[in-house]
């Protein structure tokens, strides 16, 4: 069973593999931008930080903290409700569809990111070390692949500000990234490319937890004698 769960996770990773080689094979690698699209500053097409939603001090929303958001996979892995009267001060903003990035060492090189889905309300709150971009009028999954790459966390982590141990990803370095434009048929692409992969991701997982549950009940079972 082991061996089994092993083989799912091999898996996942190869899957990211994939996805991570469609991305250079499809637009080029971002900083040679050898196949010579238009290149914009980020700013241009997302905006960074936008203001927070308004609610009613009553209307439910997710709530995200920084541990909700796997650093390996790029997802959020779970999420509170919470009053939007609770968390409207003292917390970062988001809406569906918007990326979190991580703005703090270490989380940030260790590539805590993800596209915000499913929020309650559509809106979410959560660490206020994440940097929020929410992309316009350009693929979100285009953009969010653009920030896992490690050319750009290394990138960012030389424009890190602050004293060690509270360095981080200035909202002025976001804002002046420069990204290379694809068109819109090669963006439409590799976002149908990565939600059959995304489907077949979560398969995965789903059928790892099933191993977790049944590992879990025949160890219970057991220990108390159960099994002959």
């Amino acid at each position: 069973m082991e061996a089994l769960k092993q083989k799912r996770q091999q898996a996942l990773a190869l899957a990211d593999d994939y996805l991570r080689a469609t991305f250079l094979d499809l637009f080029g690698d971002p900083i040679t931008n050898p196949k010579g699209w238009p290149m914009k500053k980020l700013s241009e097409v997302a905006k960074i930080n936008p203001p927070k939603a308004k609610l009613q001090g009553d209307d439910k929303v997710s709530f995200i903290p920084m541990k909700f958001v796997d650093d390996a996979d790029g997802k959020v892995t779970e999420s509170e409700e919470r009053l939007f009267s609770e968390v409207k001060t003292g917390y970062t903003g988001f809406i569906e569809n918007d990326i979190l990035f991580a703005k703090i060492t270490p989380c940030m090189e260790n590539g805590k990111a993800a596209i915000a889905k499913n929020l309650v309300n559509n809106v979410g709150f959560g660490s206020t070390e994440f940097h929020i971009i929410r992309p316009l009028n350009i693929s979100v999954d285009y953009i969010f692949h653009f920030i896992r790459r490690d050319n750009f966390r290394n990138e960012a982590r030389n424009n890190f500000t602050g004293s060690a141990g509270q360095k981080r990803v200035p909202k002025n370095f976001l804002e002046n990234v420069l990204v290379p434009i694809p068109s819109k048929p090669e963006q439409d692409k590799f976002e149908q490319i990565v939600k059959k992969f995304e489907a077949l991701k979560t398969k995965m997982r789903q059928s790892q937890t099933e191993i977790d549950h049944l590992a879990k009940s025949l160890s219970q079972k057991a220990f108390r004698g159960e099994l002959s």
